[in-house]
């Protein structure tokens, strides 16, 4: 009987307690907390319960939904989104990366740069 209470029992007991049925949290609560507090016109970015990633400006919240323009290359209306679809939200500062011409102009003068050392190279030793 020894050995069954030492061994056993607490196997037991750890099964019945991961056994037992979770609740599980209402997060859409939480997530009406943050939207609410969020301003119209605020950067934000989207992670919804489908697997869908977006980038978007918040333009309010009604009742139970989230209403956000996403930034899209084609104009599109703006989503509703239940908060109960949000998986994560995270708001974007105003210095988040650089914009696309800036990068394409930063590869324009780095390509630049390094045409014009080899062209001084390939003049230097010309000169030899």
């Amino acid at each position: 009987m020894k050995r069954w209470t030492r061994r056993r029992l607490p196997a037991l007991l750890l099964l019945v307690c991961l056994a037992l049925p979770v609740h599980a949290q209402d997060v859409s609560r939480d997530w009406l907390t943050l939207a609410a507090s969020l301003q119209p016109g605020t950067r934000i970015e989207l992670d919804l319960a489908d697997g869908t990633h977006v980038d978007g400006t918040v333009l309010g919240h009604q009742g139970d939904v989230f209403v956000f323009s996403p930034r899209t290359r084609l104009p599109v209306p703006p989503w509703r989104i239940a908060y109960s679809e949000i998986r994560s939200l995270d708001v974007k500062t105003a210095g988040d990366g650089l914009k696309p011409g800036t990068k394409v102009l930063i590869g324009i003068a780095a390509g630049a740069g390094v045409a014009l050392l080899l062209g001084v190279i390939a003049v230097a030793s010309l000169a030899d």
